[in-house]
């Protein structure tokens, strides 16, 4: 039975989980009238979202010993506070050069809030010698959900996308006062005497399973920052789905994860990491086939819940894998997956590329067949 003290632990890196996937889930809906509001090519939008992308990555890598250092309250803090600012920014921003610096910020500053959300979720886990990530993950998944829907449901009704952002500003603000005031769970100290061990043998990203790790985590995040990044243009200008349909889209997608996370321990159990991860990724494929291929929003919106729903299991299973396949140093082993993150930065500026250069393609076609089709020439 939980005590009150550890109910509090639980409710509060729960709530941390819960913000940072409502942001998530607005700020994927919010791309596409934000890019409509800025005149934003699918280039500058791409590199809009690679910058955030990258300098969260910059935060992730140098964040760990930050948070051993000055403990997890201060980068709780700062997380809030830098990406409330960020929203505030992105709400006055009037073109691509004043948006940058709103998105820099942006970027460096949510690596926080998720590097201080998984690091309370971990205390909580080592503080109660309790298995606790995957069903704070779950938090993330319904905050992700709510997020899409409630803030498409604001866009249809009328309120501006500046709107949006500045109410976001205020969520942020809320989980500022709450990093200052909560009782944050806290690891138990290490025993005295007993320094970690340095065991000899090759680098932990020579072992195979840690490659293995490295390559499936890059393949998931690959298409998690291509979803985030296009899905919500790709169902309002492409399917014309318009902005209610377009985060119904998204909030699919999350709601499917939330689904697959609350039912991952029981298949995992049952079927073991080797078949779950097969089938994650066969269905997973499937899935986006579907999404991509059919010509209309409700079975774009279908291939996307079964993406979501397979590859819930997949980032868990496989970090857990990568650190058991390093003995003594599994912490290690988990980190260096974490390079797999890269490919979050590479999706939206590789797509966008792709985007352009198959504009510039057909272009090309176009005029050589008009060029053919003038008089003289074939009708």
């Amino acid at each position: 039975m939980f005590s009150r003290l550890r109910r509090a632990h639980y409710l509060f890196a729960a709530s941390l989980f819960g913000l940072l996937g409502f942001h998530v889930g607005v700020w994927a809906v919010q791309l596409a009238p934000l890019s409509a509001g800025l005149r934003l090519d699918p280039a500058a939008l791409g590199a809009a979202v690679t910058v955030a992308a990258a300098s969260g990555l910059v935060t992730l890598f140098a964040g760990g010993a930050l948070a051993d250092r000055v403990g997890r309250r201060p980068v709780l803090v700062t997380g809030f506070a830098g990406t409330g600012t960020a929203f505030a920014l992105m709400a006055l921003a009037g073109s691509f050069a004043t948006l940058m610096p709103a998105v820099l910020l942006y970027g460096l500053s949510v690596s926080f809030v998720d590097l201080g959300a998984n690091t309370v979720g971990s205390a909580y886990e080592q503080a109660y010698a309790v298995t606790a990530m995957t069903g704070l993950h779950a938090w993330f998944s319904a905050g992700a959900l709510t997020g899409a829907i409630g803030s498409a449901t604001a866009l249809a009704a009328g309120v501006s996308y500046r709107g949006v952002y500045l109410a976001l500003a205020a969520v942020m603000a809320a989980g500022l006062v709450a990093a200052l005031v909560a009782d944050i769970p806290a690891p138990p100290a290490a025993a005295p005497g007993r320094p970690p061990s340095r065991r000899s043998g090759r680098a932990v990203w020579r072992i195979p399973a840690v490659l293995f790790a490295i390559a499936l985590i890059s393949v998931t995040f690959f298409g998690d920052g291509a979803l985030e990044s296009f899905l919500s243009s790709y169902l309002q200008r492409t399917l014309a789905g318009g902005v209610l349909l377009s985060g119904l889209g998204i909030a699919s997608y999350h709601f499917a994860s939330l689904l697959g996370r609350l039912t991952a321990t029981a298949v995992l159990r049952r079927f073991g990491e080797r078949r779950v991860v097969t089938a994650s990724g066969l269905l997973a494929a499937v899935g986006l086939l579907t999404a991509v291929t059919v010509p209309d929003a409700a079975g774009a919106i279908g291939g996307l819940l079964l993406v979501g729903f397979a590859i819930a299991p997949v980032v868990p299973t496989t970090l857990s894998l990568a650190g058991c396949s390093a003995p003594g140093r599994s912490g290690q082993a988990v980190a260096t997956t974490t390079a797999g993150y890269s490919a979050f930065i590479i999706s939206p500026l590789a797509l966008a590329l792709l985007i352009l250069t198959s504009l510039a393609i057909a272009s090309v076609r176009a005029e050589n067949l008009v060029h053919v089709m003038r008089p003289g020439g074939i009708r």
